[in-house]
């Protein structure tokens, strides 16, 4: 599913550029070039899935917390992220790369994802970014997209 949503971000930037700011799937056209592209229906449809959770969780109302707000982390929220992930959105949150909002966005999508890495989690940051049109540093993405992408020689 995370090749999908990388394919997604390398290839249809306009999809997350909407004036709602959330991304727009049309999706019968979309899978059709997905399928086109090697990818198989039932990993199409569980990206979509987990787009469509991505874009509803936009109606969600979050209290934003104070800026010396601490973010406690609930047991499942720890054992299911990891020291390693928690680790790297704490470090976005302190260059000011992730704001409170989207920080919990950010765990609820992590949250939906089986099997979680470092490497899944980063995926999901770029892609939950994106989807609220906030600025992404480039070298962000390139290193979020080599680390998805390894080229074997």
């Amino acid at each position: 599913m995370l090749d999908i949503l990388v394919y997604l971000f390398e290839h249809f930037e306009e999809l997350g550029n909407s004036e709602q700011q959330t991304i727009q799937l049309d999706a019968e056209p979309l899978s059709e070039s997905l399928i086109e592209a090697g990818f198989e229906r039932e990993e199409i449809d569980e990206a979509f899935g987990w787009l469509a959770g991505l874009a509803g969780e936009r109606h969600r109302a979050v209290a934003l917390p104070s800026v010396e707000a601490i973010r406690i982390y609930t047991d499942r929220e720890y054992e299911h992220l990891g020291a390693d992930c928690l680790n790297y959105l704490w470090a976005l949150e302190q260059q000011n790369a992730v704001p409170a909002d989207l920080r919990e966005l950010i765990i609820d999508r992590a949250m939906a994802m089986d099997d979680l890495t470092l490497e899944h989690f980063k995926i999901i940051v770029l892609m939950v970014l994106w989807s609220r049109n906030q600025a992404v540093d480039c070298l962000l993405v390139e290193t979020l997209l080599d680390e998805a992408n390894p080229v074997y020689n």
